[in-house]
């Protein structure tokens, strides 16, 4: 009698103990009512792990192409410290075998301090403030993104200060963060370089906004001019966001170099919505991607991208833990052939079928 009160009472305070350290906040979502990356509101009692796999068949004028990929697998931490102090932790652990450290996929590891209501500062691993809602979903959550989207390393060591007004309907933040250019895909431009980020996100009625302007460095001195511009219509049944996307590296660049991304779903009910997205980018300056002249890696110079497509997600219970996603799309990449000075056209056809799952520990501790 006596051992088995002590091991139900070691079980209670191991079970406690758990649970206190892993208090998590979720990060993520587009499609998941919740903002993914740059989030100044506390969703504690959450510790998760979330799994997408894919199917895809894609096409490549008369190259087919298909097979089954593990997307993403991530793990989710985070809690209150005590005495206005809060960390939050998320580590993606499918990777390329040998290409980055565990450091590099991890997401999120910060610390917050919120000494009132409507001051927040943040030190850490966290997501680079821009602005737009294509951005702002989770990776998990993105389906055919945009080359911006694709080819910023947005996850950076960062300071950040923000100011949240007392209906918490807009938040403004001020951040500098390591540059994305410090290595960029294994490149290893030059170290101690950053970028300068301010960021407003609001909300008035059914309009919503995330909208950003930074001066992100390349090389010393020398800097990337990124304006992105999101803007958010959302009603019960259905919602859509217009981004605008505009970077340039000098003023004889501007109206160069942007793009262009909506999505719109219509939620036929709560666990089944049919979605379209469509894009358009364009790098018109006369430099080539990666010269000693240019590092503005969103697109290459001389090309114009489109994407457009559509698809459905489907819940397969209330509780919203088990997705499954359809969709198909078209891809073009447009520009001058250097041998030919013919104009070219790279089409690409990508039929996609997945499922994501996530598990939520802190719902079996309770249980």
């Amino acid at each position: 009698m006596q051992f088995e009160l002590l091991t139900t009472n070691i079980y209670n305070t191991l079970k406690t103990k758990i649970l206190t350290l892993a208090i998590a906040a979720i990060f993520t979502g587009v499609t998941l009512p919740a903002a993914a990356q740059l989030t100044w509101t506390d969703a504690f009692n959450k510790l998760k792990m979330e799994v997408r796999a894919d199917g895809e068949y894609t096409t490549t004028d008369s190259t087919p192409n298909l097979g089954f990929h593990g997307k993403y697998f991530n793990i989710m931490i985070g809690g209150n410290l005590g005495g206005h102090f809060s960390y939050y932790f998320k580590q993606r652990i499918v990777a390329n075998q040998g290409s980055v450290t565990f450091f590099d996929n991890t997401d999120f590891l910060y610390l917050d301090y919120m000494p009132t209501k409507n001051w927040r500062l943040r030190f850490g691993k966290d997501a680079m403030a821009l602005g737009g809602f294509e951005y702002d979903a989770s990776p998990i959550d993105v389906y055919f993104p945009t080359n911006i989207w694709r080819n910023i390393y947005c996850f950076q060591l960062a300071a950040s200060g923000a100011y949240i007004t007392n209906d918490g309907n807009h938040t403004f933040v001020a951040q500098v963060s390591n540059s994305p250019y410090v290595n960029y895909n294994g490149l290893n431009y030059d170290a101690g370089l950053v970028s300068y980020n301010l960021y407003w996100s609001g909300k008035v009625g059914h309009w919503q906004t995330l909208w950003s302007t930074s001066m992100v460095e390349y090389k010393w001195d020398h800097y990337l001019n990124m304006i992105m511009i999101g803007n958010k219509l959302v009603y019960d049944k259905w919602d859509i966001y217009l981004d605008f996307m505009h970077h340039t590296l000098s003023f004889d660049d501007w109206g160069k170099n942007f793009g262009f991304v909506s999505c719109a779903n219509y939620y036929f009910t709560d666990r089944f919505n049919i979605f379209v997205k469509g894009m358009y980018e364009q790098n018109k300056s006369e430099v080539t991607l990666g010269s000693s002249v240019s590092m503005d890696h969103q697109l290459a110079a001389g090309h114009t991208s489109a994407r457009y497509g559509l698809g459905f997600e489907w819940y397969a219970n209330a509780e919203k833990n088990v997705r499954l996603h359809i969709y198909g799309c078209r891809m073009t990449d447009s520009y001058t052939d250097a041998i030919t000075n013919q104009q070219v056209t790279d089409a690409t056809w990508n039929f996609n079928i997945g499922a994501t799952w996530t598990m939520d520990y802190y719902k079996l501790f309770k249980k």
